[in-house]
């Protein structure tokens, strides 16, 4: 008859069942190098977080974080905030600004909502190579959230970067018919943020304005 031995018992080295640093959760984005990135063309990225964010603290820790990210030369265009993730419309000049920038920006928005660092390979990059690919990103990461009937929405959503844009205004008249939201907007005062540099982000937001 032939024995099993169990040829970890007693020993004080190598390799022991269930011993050793854990995988990491196989949903995870795989870690593949990204598509070069350039000032020509502005970039959609979205990350998660494992816990509800929706809320007013979490709006000021993300401006504030925003603001640093700027430091690293990442220039933020668009923003919206759901309830576990945020969406992005950004530029940057090469691969090494987007990931310092990124780096900065999700350890400080982390970080002030005591929340732990998130891993920056784990965001999600699309690169808008069009006008109308930028149109339809704008458009998607301004609106994210509103229900609408005939193509017209009954409310704005407070947690993106349209109640804080000079242009707000007109993408409300356009896309929105609510007096109370338009009074609203109106007493909003504008929030600096950088409008781009590239032509495609440029025009994707004029095509929005001309609606």
């Amino acid at each position: 008859m032939q024995l099993k031995l169990n040829i970890y018992r007693g020993s004080h080295g190598g390799r022991r069942p269930g011993s050793g640093r854990k995988r990491l959760h196989s949903k995870g984005v795989a870690h593949r190098e990204r598509e070069k990135v350039n000032s020509r063309t502005p970039l959609h990225i979205n990350f998660k977080f494992r816990t509800y964010i929706r809320n007013k603290n979490a709006l000021r820790i993300l401006k504030r974080a925003i603001l640093n990210s700027r430091r690293q030369g990442l220039r933020i265009l668009h923003f919206s905030m759901q309830s576990n993730h945020i969406h992005l419309i950004v530029e940057a000049a090469n691969n090494e600004i987007l990931t310092s920038g990124m780096r900065s920006l999700t350890v400080t928005f982390a970080k002030g909502l005591n929340k732990g660092r998130i891993q920056v390979e784990r965001y999600h990059l699309h690169v808008l190579k069009t006008i109308q690919a930028s149109k339809n990103a704008i458009h998607y990461v301004l609106f994210n959230l509103q229900k609408h009937e005939k193509g017209i929405y009954s409310k704005i959503d407070e947690y993106s970067s349209v109640l804080s844009m000079r242009e707000g205004l007109k993408l409300i008249r356009n896309f929105c018919r609510s007096e109370k939201v338009v009074i609203k907007l109106s007493k909003v005062e504008p929030w600096n943020l950088d409008l781009g540099t590239s032509y495609f982000a440029r025009k994707g937001l004029s095509r929005l304005l001309e609606i």
